[in-house]
């Protein structure tokens, strides 16, 4: 479970304390702080276990513009994670299009991983975040079986040095049936 779970602003947060490096997770539009399967507890209790962060998983409501989402939580952030030294964050779908989108204006924001962001919504804010972004790594994950999937060459590395994606043979946007690939991401390219 997570230690703490506190609903601010219309979002659901999970937190897990730990050292002051946090790993921030953004579901997807309408997505809960524990996903299918309970997905992003286990990446959270993972990552916590493996490397003593906190962490600070963020609902989506569905009606909330992305823009302000992210705004909320890292004003919430902010307030209730004051010596976080840095971000790692990890975003599926919209919450990877938030995160891929704005982590610019938040420098504290080091490393950034977002998996299966849709390509067909809002492209140039995507190309703008990747291309404004400060810190030091911003990668992305595509399934190959991924709606977006056929579109990740528009991305390349002349956006920004920093940035890089990766494709999953056989993963859909969901990963279904693949659980135990999705969790691992965090681990294999943001620590």
């Amino acid at each position: 479970m997570f230690d703490n779970v506190i609903t601010k602003n219309n979002i659901e947060y999970g937190i897990i304390n730990g050292n002051n490096k946090l790993f921030f997770i953004k579901v997807g539009n309408g997505g809960s702080i524990y996903g299918e399967e309970d997905k992003y507890l286990k990446i959270s209790r993972q990552i916590h276990d493996a490397y003593g962060c906190s962490v600070l998983a963020s609902g989506n409501p569905v009606e909330m513009h992305i823009k302000d989402a992210i705004v909320l939580d890292f004003e919430f952030i902010a307030e209730n994670f004051p010596d976080v030294a840095e971000v790692c964050a990890f975003g599926h779908s919209n919450g990877g299009q938030m995160l891929v989108s704005y982590a610019y204006m938040y420098p504290i924001i080091k490393n950034v991983l977002a998996v299966n962001v849709p390509l067909m919504i809002n492209l140039h804010k995507t190309k703008e975040g990747i291309g404004n972004f400060t810190g030091n790594k911003m990668h992305m994950v595509y399934g190959e079986k991924d709606p977006s999937f056929r579109y990740i060459k528009i991305l390349d590395s002349k956006l920004s040095p920093k940035f890089s994606y990766s494709t999953v043979k056989n993963a859909n946007h969901m990963f279904e049936n693949m659980l135990d690939e999705f969790i691992s991401l965090p681990k294999q390219f943001l620590f």
